[in-house]
């Protein structure tokens, strides 16, 4: 990782349109054998449309682009929540680039953000099946807290456990 530049981008209007191709290559890697394909139709246009990300920014979400050595591998999505924890909804990393410690900076970018704002935790929802998400979040000193079923509409649920790591 030494000698390798590594940023953070706030999303913007301009470079929104970044996150979407992304997104969807992560996601037919990530839930491709987790979700019915018709599913993952479904949510990627009703969670990545300019409409909803331009909506959460206005309502105090942060979106970041994560940005190395010029290419834009991954993306965050986290907000300060008004019962004091962070509520880190996406991290996501292109797949291609995983078991590189990426992941980790961005969790420990998050985890930075929630210490500045003197946040009592952060959490996170994770795919009940979602095995190598689980065991990245563990071993990076989350724990399983709750687990919840989300009806998000047209007959679909997001069945997820909810991972959280309390702020020291």
């Amino acid at each position: 990782m030494e000698n390798i530049s590594i940023e953070y981008q706030a999303v913007t209007p301009e470079n929104m349109h970044l996150i979407r191709p992304l997104a969807e290559k992560i996601w037919q890697k990530t839930y491709g054998p987790l979700l019915d394909p018709a599913q993952i139709d479904y949510m990627l246009p009703m969670m990545y449309s300019h409409e909803r990300i331009t909506n959460e920014i206005e309502a105090g979400y942060v979106w970041e682009l994560l940005v190395v050595e010029g290419k834009v591998l991954g993306y965050l999505d986290y907000k300060l929540m008004e019962d004091n924890r962070v509520f880190l909804s996406k991290i996501y990393l292109d797949t291609d680039q995983q078991q590189r410690g990426l992941g980790k900076l961005m969790l420990a970018h998050v985890l930075d953000f929630a210490r500045q704002h003197n946040a009592s935790s952060v959490y996170l929802t994770v795919n009940k099946h979602n095995a190598k998400a689980i065991e990245f979040y563990e071993r990076n000193g989350l724990q399983c807290i709750e687990s919840k079923t989300f009806d998000i509409g047209n007959g679909y649920v997001m069945d997820d456990y909810i991972y959280q790591i309390e702020i020291e």
